[in-house]
């Protein structure tokens, strides 16, 4: 991951600017709420879970849509501001037990959840580090991994790739199936696209 990335994140005001990101318009509170509801027709297709890990949960953005498909949820970031922005915003933060944790690295036991969810994390990431998370993800979950990821087949992602200068990871589906695979993950198709983005999100099966 990018160094300054990860360094404006750790960060207080980072952190909060990271919070107020998706209501400082009605542009992107429209946005937000067609991410939210892709979200969790993900979350539907992969099942109803009785826990369920948000890694990296940022500052809780997601928890609102991942309680209604989870009967216990835990919430993992690296940054301990972005934890400290998620249970000042969100009322029911208290119910949610938050670890300071790296999807590289995640402190739970092989299987500990039914699902698991990694959002707008991937395409920040390396092939090396992209391959280690799928490896971390793989292992804490029973069922399926839902994660977002920029998606180099949509129409957005193809002309940001013709302009060039974007530091965005994209990956093809075919792309993302492959190193599913090699974690013992199946990608299920058809993957979830939001109209006019380039983050598409995908529902991974742990296979057998």
């Amino acid at each position: 991951m990018d160094l300054h990335l990860g360094e404006r994140y750790r960060s207080r005001e980072g952190a909060a600017a990271y919070a107020r990101k998706f209501s400082r318009s009605w542009t992107r509170r429209i946005s937000n709420w067609r991410e939210l509801a892709l979200v969790g027709k993900a979350l539907a297709r992969a099942g109803p879970a009785e826990r369920l890990l948000d890694c990296p949960c940022g500052a809780g953005r997601l928890w609102p849509v991942l309680l209604r498909h989870a009967t216990r949820l835990c919430a993992a970031d690296v940054s301990g501001e972005m934890l400290r922005q998620g249970r000042a915003i969100l009322g029911d933060a208290g119910t949610v037990p938050l670890a300071a944790a790296t999807v590289a690295r995640l402190p739970f036991a092989d299987r500990a959840f039914d699902v698991a969810v990694c959002h707008r994390l991937l395409h920040h990431l390396s092939v090396a580090e992209r391959e280690q998370a799928l490896s971390e993800l793989a292992r804490v979950v029973r069922r399926a991994v839902v994660l977002s990821f920029a998606d180099a087949e949509t129409g957005r992602a193809r002309r940001r790739r013709k302009r060039g200068g974007s530091s965005c990871v994209f990956l093809a589906e075919a792309e993302l199936a492959a190193e599913a695979t090699r974690h013992g993950l199946e990608l299920e198709l058809p993957v979830l696209r939001k109209p006019f983005s380039t983050q598409s999100i995908a529902v991974l099966r742990v296979r057998g």
